[in-house]
């Protein structure tokens, strides 16, 4: 599924020149977390969002003067897999959508990526990956009862756990956890070669999201679905220290079994 059959074509701008008491009723009355921010000209210049607009007191201020001004955008045609991965590594709510020529057409957010994906879980047969993916990001247990039968319902093995450490120990925590779930739902044997299977995949995925905050421990919640000749580790939570409390992150390992 591409950018264009998601993206939100009526796309609300603000001027670069507005306050941010202008921008923010904007923001209130479209119901919506960000701007596109343009000049005299209709060019795009930057972007504000309502993280932006908490952190100001002077509501007089221009929208030029607290705005981002490096401006991460995609165009119509990439896939909303690139987009998630664009989203996840920058640490973004949504992006900016243009043409060839460069010209704004359209924004896509983290709300369209997901109506994307349901959409293609309804038109398509689900993967390991994907259904790692969707068990791992349940929110309450009806809604991961639902999960777990459905994936069984494509033939799948699946198994969810969660787990916890600091970042010296959580490598090891999430390979553990995710090895003592997977072996007590069924979903592999207690046998070496299935126990590197599973290993391989959350060090995979670990991989993923060391490389986005690196040092930091944190809680997860890990779901192993094996099917189709591999096993899939989907990895979905917060890192965090007492310092620091991250945005929720999702990452996906997968190894052949």
């Amino acid at each position: 599924m591409l950018v264009k059959d998601l993206m939100v074509k009526d796309v609300i701008t603000v001027n670069e020149n507005a306050t941010i008491a202008e921008a923010e009723r904007i923001m209130s009355v479209h119901n919506i977390g960000r701007l596109v921010v343009e000049d005299n000209l209709g060019e795009v210049v930057g972007i504000i969002t309502d993280g932006d607009l908490v952190k100001q007191r002077d509501f007089e201020l221009e929208v030029k003067e607290v705005m981002t001004t490096e401006i991460i955008g995609v165009t119509q045609e990439y896939t909303i897999q690139q987009v998630a991965q664009i989203l996840s590594d920058n640490q973004l709510g949504g992006v900016p959508v243009f043409n060839k020529d460069d010209k704004l057409v359209g924004i896509i957010t983290t709300d369209d990526i997901v109506s994307g994906y349901v959409q293609e879980e309804r038109e398509a047969k689900l993967s390991p990956e994907s259904s790692a993916i969707y068990l791992a990001m349940t929110r309450s247990r009806d809604y991961e009862n639902y999960w777990l039968d459905k994936i069984k319902g494509y033939g799948y093995k699946p198994a969810i756990t969660q787990t916890g450490a600091n970042a010296e120990n959580l490598p090891i925590k999430l390979r553990e956890s995710a090895t003592v779930a997977a072996i007590a739902r069924g979903v592999v044997r207690e046998r070496m070669r299935d126990k590197l299977a599973i290993s391989s995949a959350v060090k995979d995925a670990y991989t993923q999201l060391d490389l986005i905050n690196p040092g930091l421990g944190g809680g997860f919640k890990v779901a192993i679905v094996r099917g189709e000749g591999r096993v899939a580790v989907a990895i979905f939570g917060k890192f965090g220290h007492a310092l620091v409390d991250g945005p929720e992150q999702v990452a996906v390992g997968m190894s052949v079994i």
